[in-house]
């Protein structure tokens, strides 16, 4: 009889774990994990979904072949799972793959998974000492170290906001948008990332419920058993409560130590009520915001840059006026109006001598 499990959030993809298999008589292949091996039968954990997973029993008399994954293949397919940032500007980022690699390649000198180890880390180290440099690594385009400030403030917009596409989780992406608004306000990347962090704050109002009915009946199971427990019980379960309630405490301050406003949704009445207030406040900021005309004016700016690099000085200055009236602020107008000017003057001698140019007979 078949027994369903539903994948744990906190396990590593199914694509990622090592192969094991059984072969049967009839020459079929089941693969998946191999929980026990007996006398008298074979027990797999087997994927018949993208979330489910289902335990099989085959009689042993009917496997012929069973391949287990060893320690290595285990180790390395956690290894397997890190990926090479697609999108960097600090270094640090680097740091904990690299060291998960690092302990593989030491502790597994002999694995046959070693050459895609040290492709990894080599991918990993020199991505890292490019960032270091002072590149910036963008959606897998590198960014020279010698861009202008006003240049890095629009690149790091850019970074901030693929950071806040890459995320699945709410409170990481709105720590995101803090600092695309601290550090990048006048960038392009500020219409699109307002649009984001309304979709984020959506997303958290309603983890935000579900935690709240989540210490909810927590709190009634605990006061309960404290009911029923015994005096000494009582002061085991009411010493532990204690403890948790602390460690929540302490990661609570260990998330405020970063500056941000935004911390991990933990089942702690007053966090929850504070998190809930302050997505209310932020909704109601971020309505007022006039992120359409605010991307019109982001639209302009490039297609300024586009026509200034093809020598469509009329249509640039169009373009530019267009971006001045619908955002004046943008971080990029000053520098190109400063290119445009640069080549008007540069083209009026190109004019004059054009004209000068004697017309054949």
């Amino acid at each position: 009889m078949a027994k369903v499990l539903l994948f744990s959030l906190f396990l590593l993809p199914w694509a990622s774990l090592p192969a094991e298999s059984i072969e049967l008589r009839d020459g079929t292949k089941v693969e998946g994990k191999i929980l026990a091996v007996t006398a008298a039968t074979v027990l797999l954990e087997v994927q018949t979904s993208p979330t489910i997973r289902e335990e099989k029993s085959y009689p042993r008399s009917e496997v012929t072949k069973i391949q287990r994954a060893t320690q290595d293949d285990v180790a390395y397919a956690e290894v397997a799972a890190l990926t090479v940032p697609a999108t960097a500007n600090n270094p640090a980022v680097y740091d904990a793959p690299l060291e998960r690699v690092r302990a593989f390649m030491t502790n597994y000198a002999y694995s046959k998974h070693m050459s895609e180890a040290r492709q990894l880390a080599a991918a990993l180290e020199s991505d890292r000492a490019r960032v270091a440099a002072g590149e910036v690594k963008l959606d897998g385009v590198w960014v020279a170290a010698d861009a202008s400030p006003a240049e890095r403030t629009e690149l790091g917009g850019r970074v901030q906001l693929a950071k806040m596409k890459e995320s699945a989780d709410p409170i990481t992406a709105l720590t995101s948008f803090e600092m695309i608004e601290k550090n990048h306000l006048t960038s392009s990347a500020f219409p699109e990332s307002v649009k984001m962090a309304r979709e984020s704050l959506a997303k958290l109002r309603a983890n935000l419920l579900r935690a709240r009915a989540d210490l909810d009946r927590r709190t009634l199971e605990q006061e309960q058993g404290i009911r029923l427990a015994s005096v000494d019980r009582r002061l085991q379960i009411e010493q532990g409560l204690a403890e948790e309630k602390a460690a929540v405490q302490a990661q609570v301050e260990r998330a405020k130590q970063s500056g941000s406003k935004w911390v991990p949704v933990l089942l702690d009445a007053k966090l929850l009520a504070d998190l809930s207030t302050r997505v209310e406040s932020e909704e109601a900021r971020l309505s007022k915001i006039d992120v359409e005309t605010l991307a019109a004016g982001a639209a302009a700016v490039h297609q300024a840059q586009r026509q200034l690099a093809a020598g469509e000085l009329t249509a640039a200055k169009a373009s530019l006026a267009q971006a001045r009236e619908a955002w004046p602020q943008h971080v990029l107008l000053a520098s190109l109006q400063e290119s445009l000017k640069k080549s008007e003057t540069e083209a009026v001698p190109k004019a004059a001598n054009t004209e000068k140019v004697p017309t054949q007979p």
